[in-house]
């Protein structure tokens, strides 16, 4: 078993939110799959609905020929209907982040390999955790809003706490 790395916790980008993540960025970084995390990330925490300007980002990607996945740890009724809406395929479980399992799915699911693919989520512990583990590149987006989820609020403070919100390779979204 190998040791914990604190290079596992540090994103190879940060970014104001997901529609910053332009398909040009990922063509430039040989980035054509993504794994997106669903809860403040594509939707606001306490709304079932995608954030504005979300499906419009999606299709952008789509039309770029990006491959898309959700990986979620959230609600399942939410993620089925945002799914759904966008036409995008979920991977859920229980608790599918930052366990390998979940990515995994979604590789196979993208049917590219770690270095193709990245993982846009707004959760060191659970989205850039669990990617950075598999050598997944990692995009960190700011959360869409400040309502969380009971159990996230400790990870958010463990971000503030150990200063983790800050990017490894550069802010792209700069």
């Amino acid at each position: 078993m190998s040791r914990f790395k604190s290079r596992w916790l540090r994103p190879d980008y940060v970014f104001t939110c997901a529609t910053g993540i332009t398909p040009e960025f990922l063509s430039r970084e040989g980035i054509s799959g993504v794994i997106l995390d669903l809860d403040n990330t594509l939707t606001r925490w306490e709304d079932a609905n995608v954030a504005p300007g979300i499906a419009e980002w999606v299709q952008a990607l789509k039309d770029a020929g990006i491959v898309l996945v959700i990986l979620s740890n959230g609600v399942r009724n939410k993620q089925v209907s945002v799914s759904k809406s966008l036409d995008i395929p979920l991977i859920t479980s229980i608790m599918p982040k930052p366990l390998a399992g979940g990515f995994r799915r979604a590789l196979h699911l993208l049917e590219l390999p770690c270095e193709k693919v990245a993982m846009v989520g707004d959760i060191i512990f659970t989205d850039i955790l669990g990617a950075n583990r598999l050598g997944i590149k990692t995009i960190l987006t700011d959360p869409l809003s400040r309502i969380d989820f009971p159990g996230t609020k400790v990870w958010r403070l463990l971000e503030v706490v150990f200063r983790l919100r800050r990017p490894y390779r550069g802010d792209a979204s700069q």
